[in-house]
This record gives C-alpha cells, structure tokens and sequence, in this order.
C-alpha cells in the first residue's frame, strides 16, 4: 500500500535482515554494487506511457477505494509506488554498516563493477547474481538469475551464455548484437520488431545479415528508426557495453576492458587481442557523461552522498515526475517548482552550486533545466536553474565561514549533557552572541578537520546557514530561535528534531495551513464539524503527519487518507531535496580541503547526518482516528456546562497541553482563556498571540 500511505517499505529492513542471516549461515559473504549515474538516453522521453499508466491506476485505485471496493483498490496501488534505488539506500546502508556488509556503488551500471571485482586479479568475488544485461558484455558465461532465501533449503539457478550460444547458433558477437535488438533498460526495442515473436525475428535476422549493424543499415529509412535515429543509438549502446565505466581498486574511473587483466595467450597464433588505450573511443563522454573528478565517483561509491545532485549536473536536466497522489493540486506544482528547483535560493540549485564550485570551470558554466510532469514546453523554452547566478554562487561561498574545530563541538556536547551531533547541539552552539563567536573561524588553525564528529557538526552548521536559519554572524534567525526554543521544550528530542525543521521550511514555503489543496476535499480529511473546525482538525493532521511513528513490520491495515497523501508529497518532496543538499554540502567540505579527504568513515559521516528516512501518513491517519472517536463521546452530544462532572479537570489538562505545546507563544494559557471567554476559535483572528 506504499503508494497510498507514502514512506518507506515497512518490512524492508526484517527483510534483509533475515536475507543477510541465511547468507551468514550458509557462509555466503556478500558483496552489494548498486548503480550510479545514468548513462546519456537520448531516445528515452522525459515521461514513458509507464509512467501515465501508473498515474491512471492509482487514480482508479482511490476511486475504487472510496467506492468502497478495497481488494480492487490494494491490486490498483500494487507496483505504483514510483520508488528508486536511491530511495532506500540510507535503510540499506545503515543495515550494511551494522552487519559490516561489503558494498560498493558503481560510477554508472552495476554489472560493468561485478564483472571487474570477478575478473581481478585478486578475485574479490567468485560470482554474479544480477541482472541479463551482464551477458551482453564479451566472455561472460555464467549469472546467476534467481536466489530464495526464504525457502528452508535455500536454492538459486543460473544460465550459462555459452548454452545460448549453442542453442541459438550464433557467435558472441552476434549475442552481443541480439541483446541490443531486442532491448533491454539502456536501450529500446528494434522497431521493426517490436512484436511477440520478436527474439525469433532478431535471431533469424542477425544471422542472415551477419551482424547487427548491417540488419540496422537495412532498415535505415523505415520511419520508426528514423525517427529515434536508431543507428547512431544503436553504435552507442554497443560501445556503452563494451566499453563500461568501472571504479578501479586505484580509485580511477576507467574503461572496464583497460581495467581487466589481460588473459594469458599461451603462445595461441589467434589469441584475442586484448584492448588497449588506443582502442577505447574518444567520445565516451558523449555516451555516459562529461568527467567529473575521481574523487567524487569515489565519495559516491563509499555512500557519502547519493547521485542524484551529479546526475541533474552530468545529463542537465533536473526530470521530476508525478508524486504519488498524482500532483494534482497547483500549490504542490508551484511548490516543486519554484521553491525546490527554480529558487536562487533554493535547495535543488544551492546542491548544484556547491558542486560546481569546486569542480572544473565546466561544471560551473552547465546549464540545467528543470523538466516537470505537468509542464511540455519546447527545450529552448526552458528556463534553466540559476545555479550559477551571483547570489546563488555567493551563498554557496559562504560556507567557507564554518571551521570550527573540535574543541568546541566536545564542550558543547559537555555543556549541552548531550552524546548526539544534530540540529539541537548546532543551535545550542550558536544560541547567543557570545556563543557565536566561538564558531567565528575562517580557517582551522589546526589544519583540516579530522574527526567525524567535528565534519557532521560543521555540514549542520553550514546547512543552517544555506537555508538562511543561521545568519552569517553565525547567530540565529527568526526561524532558528522558533527552532531552538521548541527543541529545548521537547521530551523526545531525537525524534522530533528532523519534523520540526520541515514543519517551520513548510510553514516559510506557505503551505503548512488548514486550507484545502485547489478548494478540494480529498477523502480522508476531517469528517465532522463545522467549516473552521475541520480547517483547525486538517491542520493538526497535516502537522502530526511529519512526526515518524514506530511500525510493526507488517501489511498496512489501518484507514487510508489521500488528504494527507497530497500533504506527504510535500513533505517527501522537501526531505529528499534537503537531503541532497546535507550530502553536498559534505561533499563541497572534502573537495575545498577544509576536511581530510582520506578517510574512511565516509559512510558514519552520512549515516550521521539529518533525514535519514521518509515519513509516511501514518500519524496524521491515527490523529484522524482518534479525534474522530473523541467526538462520539457521549453520542456525540456536547457538555456545555462549565460546572458539569469532568470538565473543570479536562479544561484544566487541556490548558496545560497548551502551556507545553506553544512554547513560543507568550502566555499560551490566557491566550486560550480570551479566546474561550470570546466566543472565538479561529486561528486566524486578531486575539492569536504573536511569535517573537
């Protein structure tokens, strides 16, 4: 039910838990290649009909739930979720780094690095579970393509190539051919056979014309080929393949076949040649990206930062598709927009900057467009994100203000009985003028930043101060005295840190309210009461909703609530952006030197950092519930005798939750008492008290 309750994956991490345990077991080590950027695809759209059919089902599937038709519903919503890699990495990683799990995240695709750590010298492994593709590439033969570990005898099967090779009568090279025909991720469909019977056709076709380049010749004026410029496609996926990019044990990006051993020729006359420099082409920028620096692609593949900032910098595109609940609603569009991508300010641009500002002049000068699900202009009508503009350079400039040593992160973690880096130790660092000044230092007069705790602390700091919480006399703003003076409050400090900072980025954006999305009622908001009444019960949903609550890890079960839904897209959207932008800013420390940049703790470093995960709609549905139970009492009928049994006991509970609550509002208590006593409830009246 991921698609209608957003988040992640409930029982994802029992999942590979147990996965890891069977492997232990049968003493199996793993090793984990996750993909990284994309390859150039210049025949791919920005939205696939896939992507269409995902929006229509999950329409149906709310119409069909509201309906009342459930089961047809769940099977609607099954396969929707719209998720990535990317999005469950942090779970992953964290599990990984507990269990001491061996992983590494490839510069492009996966296979191209398993082959590589098979092939080494030093055999780092000694098989390959994944996906078809890794067939394509010369000399591999076996793949495992299946593993059950959930059965009580574990079981896995394979394919060899060599077997397809003497089923299909053809040679490796006409595989290789046949592979890209009949399509696969990086590569769409021939489409003159674009039908059922279309390996038998590819097959019979490669062997009458010989090879692969010589079938797509033939075809060259059919329309369809034409018009996706099929032949120049084609060339490029055959050198993607041949030529992958891989993570060397040297820490270089280069060439898989530069990077295998050479394989011993046992004087043979017609031993392969094995390729050289010479052979590799000179336009593989054009086919996965322009280079960036090694150091980077290995920063990404010890988990530091995720690809998704070098990816809008390498293709020059910044693609957002449609979020769960469709984005429907103009609020969530302008807001995707022009608040996390457009904006000089913004977190999409601000990443970009600090990334380019410490690369090569090329970097800087990148123009990326912002491509939205709802929005189909021509390319040259696109407005390109101002990452290089003077007052977005400026910002990310400033961070060069934060090298505070780690002297002073341990006293505050004495003076603040805390044992936690995290948003509560950083403002508390900085909570007066005279605190602030401490952390006033240009550059470290010890030299680099070498602890962990001290790099953590300094990425906070310089965050806060991107997103304007911090001033630039390192002192707090408004919304970080709002910040520090609701935290100091808080009894669960850990868990309620992260959803405030979203609460107070909503609340600046203008959409943390109680007003309805587009002036429609999605199902699943307030059901009871009077028009402002359900504003102030929609708000307090639409609050909770932030705050993470502990699940068991099993199916969904409780109501759905495709209000907060369209609340939780932007949330999601606003946690994945911020999180990007922790990561870079980590990533801009390591590359301006003000950190050591040999190390090995690159991981804690990002474990370490804020949004680590993604809330669901799970609170706000339980305050939902709860306030709707609440309003039954006593069938429903109102006590409005102020000298009836309970009431002076439940107003007085009630007005100390306030005195708790709103810690930034001067005299809560009375304020709620001259509300009462006026006969006036609406949050947005003259009586509300203001905020200092």
């Amino acid at each position: 039910m991921l698609p209608a309750t957003g988040g992640l994956p409930l029982a994802l991490a029992q999942r590979v838990e147990s996965d890891l345990r069977t492997l232990e077991r049968l003493r199996i080590k793993p090793v984990f290649v996750f993909p990284g950027l994309s390859p150039n695809k210049k025949w791919k759209p920005y939205f696939t009909p896939e992507q269409n059919d995902a929006c229509r089902d999950r329409r149906d599937a709310w119409e069909k739930y509201e309906d009342g038709q459930e089961d047809a519903a769940t099977k609607l919503f099954a396969g929707r979720s719209a998720f990535s890699q990317w999005d469950l990495w942090r779970m992953i990683l964290r599990i990984f780094r507990h269990r001491n799990v061996e992983f590494i995240i490839a510069p492009f695709l996966a296979w191209p690095q398993l082959i590589y750590l098979q092939r080494h010298q030093k055999a780092y492994i000694h098989a390959i579970f994944g996906p078809t593709d890794t067939l394509l590439y010369p000399g591999v033969d076996k793949l495992i393509t299946s593993l059950d570990l959930t059965s009580a005898n574990p079981m896995f099967t394979f394919t060899s190539k060599r077997a397809l090779i003497s089923e299909l009568q053809v040679s490796e090279d006409q595989f290789l051919d046949i592979g890209i025909l009949v399509g696969f991720e990086h590569s769409p469909p021939f489409p003159p056979i674009t039908h059922d019977q279309a390996l038998k056709q590819t097959v019979d076709m490669v062997k009458y014309y010989k090879t692969g380049f010589t079938a797509v010749s033939a075809f060259a004026e059919h329309p369809a080929v034409k018009t996706i410029q099929y032949p120049d496609h084609y060339g490029r996926t055959r050198s993607m393949i041949k030529f992958s990019l891989i993570l060397s044990s040297e820490g270089a990006v280069v060439p898989l076949p530069i990077a295998l051993p050479a394989p011993p020729s046992h004087g043979h006359p017609n031993h392969t040649h094995h390729p050289t420099a010479a052979d590799i082409p000179q336009d593989l920028h054009e086919i996965f990206t322009s280079r960036l620096p090694d150091e980077i692609y290995f920063y990404l593949s010890r988990g530091l930062l995720g690809p998704q900032a070098l990816v809008w910098l390498t293709s020059g595109q910044i693609v957002e598709n449609p979020p769960l609940d469709n984005g429907e609603t103009t609020e969530y569009k302008r807001f995707v927009k022009e608040v996390i991508t457009d904006g000089q300010t913004g977190p999409r641009a601000t990443a970009l900057a600090l990334i380019s500002s410490v690369a090569h002049n090329f970097w800087a000068n990148r123009k990326v467009h912002g491509y939205f699900w709802f929005e189909y202009q021509a390319p040259h009508a696109q407005k390109s994100v101002q990452h290089n503009s003077p007052q977005t350079a400026q910002l990310a400039e400033r961070v060069s203000g934060w090298n505070v040593m780690y002297s002073i992160v341990e006293e505050e973690l004495r003076r603040q009985n805390s044992s936690t880096i995290d948003f509560s130790l950083c403002l508390g660092a900085t909570a007066t003028e005279r605190l602030a000044a401490r952390t006033k230092v240009k550059s470290n007069p010890q030299g680099h930043l070498e602890k962990k705790d001290e790099i953590v602390a300094n990425v906070i700091w310089r965050f806060l101060e991107l997103r304007g919480f911090l001033l630039n006399t390192h002192t707090h703003s408004p919304l970080a005295r709002a910040m520090y003076t609701a935290i100091k409050q808080a009894r669960v400090n850990d868990k309620f840190q992260d959803p405030l900072y979203l609460f107070l980025e909503l609340v600046r954006a203008g959409v943390m309210h109680g007003h309805l999305w587009s002036s429609r009622a999605f199902s699943g908001g307030p059901s009871f009461g009077t028009d402002d009444e359900k504003s102030c019960m929609l708000l307090v949903m639409r609050v909770l909703s932030i705050v993470p609550l502990n699940f068991m890890p099993q199916a969904w079960s409780a109501p759905l609530s495709r209000e907060l839904l369209v609340f939780n897209s932007f949330v999601r959207s606003l946690t994945r952006a911020l999180r990007t932008l922790l990561e870079v800013t980590s990533l801009n420390m390591l590359l301006r030197s003000d950190a050591r940049r040999n190390r090995d703790d690159l991981l804690d470093i990002a474990l370490s950092l804020p949004f680590q995960t993604e809330v669901n709609t799970g609170f706000g549905v339980l305050a939902k519930v709860y306030l709707d139970a609440l309003t039954h009492i006593n069938h429903g009928a109102r006590v409005r005798d102020p000298y009836a049994e309970g009431v002076a006991e439940a107003k007085a509970v009630a007005l100390e939750i306030c005195e708790e609550t709103f810690t930034g509002v001067k005299n809560p208590k009375q304020e709620v008492e001259h509300v009462n006593s006026d006969e006036t409830a609406s949050f947005g009246g003259s009586s509300f008290a203001r905020i200092d």
